[in-house]
């Protein structure tokens, strides 16, 4: 009897030391996943936050890619050659951008490559920057001396010619210089004797006499003088014919030639009269080639 109650002591030992095992194994193993669970819970957060870290790190980069691109559209020139590779460094970021965009791997390499391109663009921007601002400083330079080349042509002329009126163009001063002045203009009125008349309807000719001014820098030979008397409703007395002045077809009263000798010269030119006279201010023009060269005024009263 006690070796039966010997042997089932040790039965009961043997299975309780087999439960002490395997709850012993139980503990380990639930030890053991708690701490898988914990590592890969911290791989996994440790992976969220790089992924984090990898899109932060690509909007900043697009976020200096658009702020470069912003710095080269602000890049302003006249320089046509310029203006084209500023452009095509800004088509080359934007390419950049759409690029980054589209990256679905994103490594180190590949950040590396970015960082790289935006020195590079940097260092270009600089190098454009410095050839605007020297051309810049180049055309303020050339500016000045092209005003001061100006001022010196202006005095130069204004010396050579002090009769220049004050509204002529500096560039036709020798032009203006040549021109066949006149003076002492004098207008008369004959009746159909030929004599000098002040009755408005006896008047049957106009008589314009007047000097042409001795000029040594005016061409010498031939020359054709124009009259004009423009009445006092603005219409001018004429018979038809026309001369060319500055392109344009314009009516003159009579003309007479001459030649010019470059001398002080009188003339006189008649108009004879066939429309009806009105009273009030005329005005007396004369022209020869392409200039005019002498006005003056006459009024008829009754």
């Amino acid at each position: 009897m006690t070796e039966m109650n010997e042997i089932k002591q040790k039965k009961k030992d043997t299975t309780t030391k087999v439960l002490i095992a395997l709850v012993s194994l139980m503990l380990v193993a639930i030890a053991v996943m708690g701490y898988m669970l914990h590592d890969l819970s911290k791989r996994n957060q440790t992976v969220i936050v790089k992924s984090q870290e990898v899109t932060k790190e690509k909007d900043n980069l697009k976020a200096e890619l658009n702020l470069l691109y912003d710095d080269y559209s602000l890049l302003e020139t006249s320089n046509d050659s310029l203006n084209s590779e500023i452009q095509m460094e800004k088509e080359h970021i934007m390419s950049l951008i759409e690029e980054l965009e589209n990256v679905k791997n994103y490594s180190y390499s590949i950040q590396k490559k970015y960082e790289n391109e935006l020195t590079s663009l940097r260092s270009i921007m600089r190098h454009y920057v410095y050839q605007i601002d020297s051309l810049d400083q180049m055309n303020k330079i050339l500016i000045a001396e092209n005003i001061q080349v100006k001022q010196d042509h202006s005095r130069i002329k204004t010396e050579m010619d002090g009769v220049v009126e004050k509204n002529t163009e500096l560039e036709t001063t020798i032009e203006v210089a040549s021109i066949i002045k006149t003076s002492n203009i004098q207008i008369g009125f004959l009746n159909r004797r030929g004599k000098e008349t002040e009755k408005s309807s006896r008047i049957e000719k106009i008589k314009v006499s007047f000097n042409l001014v001795g000029n040594d820098l005016a061409e010498a030979g031939p020359r054709r003088v124009y009259l004009r008397v423009v009445r006092p409703d603005g219409y001018t007395m004429t018979k038809g014919g026309t001369f060319e002045f500055r392109e344009k077809q314009i009516a003159y009263s009579a003309y007479r030639d001459i030649i010019y000798n470059n001398k002080d010269l009188a003339v006189v030119i008649f108009y004879d009269i066939e429309e009806v006279v009105l009273l009030g201010k005329y005005t007396v023009e004369l022209y020869m080639g392409v200039e005019k060269i002498g006005q003056s005024n006459f009024s008829i009263e009754k």
